[in-house]
């Protein structure tokens, strides 16, 4: 697939989750979407490019797309504010489509249990996840891919 008409879908918006996405959206990603309810707060301006000191009090990943969108006007970004949980239990067919519209899903720093559920819908989409975490200097990144034939 060519990365133009890639879609990411990000459930997160942490500094790594911003850092991951400026990766994709530089080269010139279609589209991404980044999910999640935090609010901009102090931490989020020592750690994060894209969240200013004017953001404090906003969403956090209306921020992160506005400042990525910047970067790259070609690459349409939407922020979904809403907690990851919430989006994930959901049976409406807008949420659904947001894990099954995408070429590939990150999640950053979400709790186990999420991961599993997120994990468990991808692989039966089979569509490749990508779960990062950090802690400080340290970083994990685990990928769940389903295996496919080749034609």
């Amino acid at each position: 697939m060519a990365l133009e008409s890639a879609h990411v879908c990000v459930f997160g918006s942490s500094a790594l989750a911003s850092e991951a996405l400026k990766n994709l959206v530089l080269p010139g990603i279609g589209r991404f979407t980044v999910i999640d309810d935090a609010i901009v707060d102090s931490q989020d301006m020592l750690t994060n490019f894209f969240v200013q000191p004017t953001d404090a009090g906003k969403s956090r990943a209306q921020c992160i797309v506005d400042g990525l969108s910047e970067l790259n006007p070609d690459a349409k970004g939407t922020a979904v504010v809403r907690a990851p949980a919430n989006v994930l239990e959901s049976h409406a067919s807008s949420d659904q489509a947001l894990v099954s519209s995408a070429s590939l899903v990150i999640a950053c720093g979400l709790p186990d249990a999420l991961v599993h559920t997120l994990g468990l819908r991808c692989w039966q989409l089979a569509t490749p996840l990508i779960v990062a975490t950090t802690a400080g200097f340290m970083a994990s990144m685990r990928t769940s891919i389903s295996e496919h034939a080749g034609k």
